[in-house]
């Protein structure tokens, strides 16, 4: 099965859950691809948050995929952003190629804030683009520091992202 892993990460808590939860597919022989979302011009913390709350996108130096078609599964993350997705992932939501017909999980990760209205802001664009949602998760940052922790959830992830129903 062909995964395309495509996230922002601010401060590497996302990068650290994205990571983990590739090596475990690999670990499983499945071909991945990492899409980390990249600003030209980084924001401050003032400016990301007044941009997520306005859901603006930022101009990203990322190559983007022009179609997720290739792909058999769709890992969207980000953090949460004042309650929101990030500039970046916004950019990437508001330009998301085709998607229809493909399964896509989202993910967001966060350090005690609420994630609900960062992971219906995703889906909804995810599902207006074509894309089956089959899985999404809030994951916070303590979980990400701590190894053994982050090991177990990546395990939990993708023994769900493989579960019969899915497929």
């Amino acid at each position: 099965m062909r995964v395309l892993l495509i996230y922002h990460s601010r401060t590497g808590v996302t990068h650290g859950l994205m990571k983990a939860i590739g090596a475990e597919l690999e670990a499983r022989n499945h071909s991945t691809t990492y899409v980390r979302l990249e600003p030209e011009r980084r924001l401050s913390w003032l400016a990301a948050g007044y941009a997520a709350l306005r859901r603006r996108g930022v101009r990203l130096s990322t190559t983007m995929p022009r179609s997720l078609m290739a792909y058999d599964l769709v890992l969207i993350a980000g953090p949460v952003h004042s309650g929101r997705p990030s500039a970046e992932l916004n950019e990437f939501l508001d330009n998301m190629p085709d998607a229809i017909g493909r399964r896509v999980a989202v993910f967001a990760t966060n350090g005690g804030g609420n994630a609900d209205m960062h992971l219906k802001s995703v889906k909804t664009r995810v599902e207006r683009a074509g894309g089956l949602i089959v899985y999404e998760d809030a994951v916070s940052g303590q979980t990400v520091k701590n190894s053994a922790a982050l090991n177990t959830t990546a395990r939990n992830i993708v023994e769900q992202l493989m579960r019969p129903s899915v497929w």
